[in-house]
């Protein structure tokens, strides 16, 4: 399955989770905090917004079952791809670029994903901490709360973009003045042909414990 929910489409080569004794960095405590919260949800929907056109780039909506199996549904879009998924506990269905698949239950490559068995995007690695790549770290009191900023390295995280090469990364999170995380933002500086780009993508986690139903974002392909 792709890596889904990266700027700008960024794949990482690394796990962002830290591992072992590893040092935190500051505001590491904060993340960790929020990184609980996000676990201990039952449902919610994360938005990815492209900062630079304001439109919602990426969304990820999930729900806990009864028996703790997840029900998910994904749609992301870039200058280079679509894609969709939609997973139950008992069936899956992809659309990727034009094309639409399905599995079952019992299929090899069918996965069930339940709190013992986290989709990647309803795990904590979803807030990007990495203490061990990080070269630059703040914790700050702004407007309104508290300011976070990790600036990680590039290569030891392995970053990668659609086109190309990797030149940035850092991710800032804001809380309120309680410590609760608000969103946060992931930039990353790339260079393609000579130029100089930035992606900037904000990522809220939005109805919170709070989701209804799930909808299947890849019946809409299915129908044409």
């Amino acid at each position: 399955m792709k890596k889904l929910f990266a700027a700008a489409m960024v794949i990482f080569a690394v796990s962002l989770s830290a591992c072992g004794r590893v040092e935190d960095k500051a505001g590491g405590a904060l993340i960790k905090k929020a990184r609980e919260e996000y676990t201990s949800l039952n449902s919610a929907k994360v938005v990815m917004t492209d900062l630079s056109t304001g439109e919602e780039a990426q969304s990820f909506t999930f729900k806990y079952d009864e028996k703790d199996t997840l029900v998910y549904a994904y749609y992301g879009k870039s200058a280079n791809s679509e894609y969709a998924q939609y997973n139950n506990g008992l069936e899956c269905f992809t659309y990727e670029n034009g094309e639409v698949s399905h599995m079952s239950k019992g299929d090899a490559e069918f996965v069930r994903y339940t709190r013992k068995l986290p989709h990647p995007q309803a795990d904590a690695g979803l807030l990007i901490y990495s203490p061990e790549n990080i070269t630059d770290a703040k914790e700050e009191t702004v407007s309104g709360g508290i300011k976070v900023t990790h600036i990680y390295d590039a290569q030891k995280i392995g970053a990668q973009v659609e086109e190309g090469n990797v030149t940035g990364f850092r991710a800032e999170y804001m809380f309120d003045n309680d410590g609760v995380l608000e969103y946060f933002d992931e930039i990353t500086d790339s260079e393609n042909n000579g130029r100089q780009e930035t992606y900037a993508y904000r990522v809220e986690i939005t109805q919170q414990n709070s989701v209804d139903t799930v909808e299947n974002t890849v019946k809409r392909f299915m129908d044409k």
